[in-house]
């Protein structure tokens, strides 16, 4: 279940790409370094947002883009009050007219939402699922994992 999880913030993170610049070598550019994670951020239909800032141990974890199109993604969580990677994988990653492709382990997932700006990059995904409410039980609009540059 915690690979699970890990996996589905990853995918969230990495899904759709909106940059103001439509030159994909910039936006490239631009997303090549190292992004500390920081927060998570639902965002309902409303415009209000739920935010969950991530613990100390958490923003240990860290996700590179290398400019060979190469990457990795290490994650860090507090177990039994230990602070201890739980995730850490190697992948590639394409840039397509602002259309972000991850492919870790033989999957590849292409997020639904993926902002950039110079130190701030948010990936997720677009939300329709009807359980998964927010703001009085408005239907929430997007969730994404928001990363500084390092």
């Amino acid at each position: 279940m915690k690979k699970l999880t890990i996996l589905i913030m990853i995918l969230t993170l990495l899904i759709n790409f909106s940059c103001s610049s439509n030159d994909d070598s910039s936006n490239s550019n631009n997303l090549i370094g190292t992004w500390k994670p920081i927060k998570e951020v639902d965002v309902c239909s409303t415009g209000s947002e739920q935010v969950s800032e991530y613990s100390e141990c958490r923003q240990t974890g860290r996700l590179t883009f290398s400019s060979n199109e190469s990457m990795t993604v290490t994650v860090y969580e507090v177990d039994l009050g230990i602070c201890e990677q739980v995730y850490n994988a190697s992948g590639i990653w394409t840039l397509n007219e602002n259309n972000l492709t991850i492919t870790i382990d033989s999957e590849t997932d292409t997020p639904t939402f993926f902002e950039l700006t110079n130190n701030t990059l948010r990936i997720g995904y677009y939300d329709s699922d009807p359980i998964d409410t927010c703001d009085g039980g408005n239907l929430p609009s997007h969730y994404y994992t928001e990363y500084i540059r390092i």
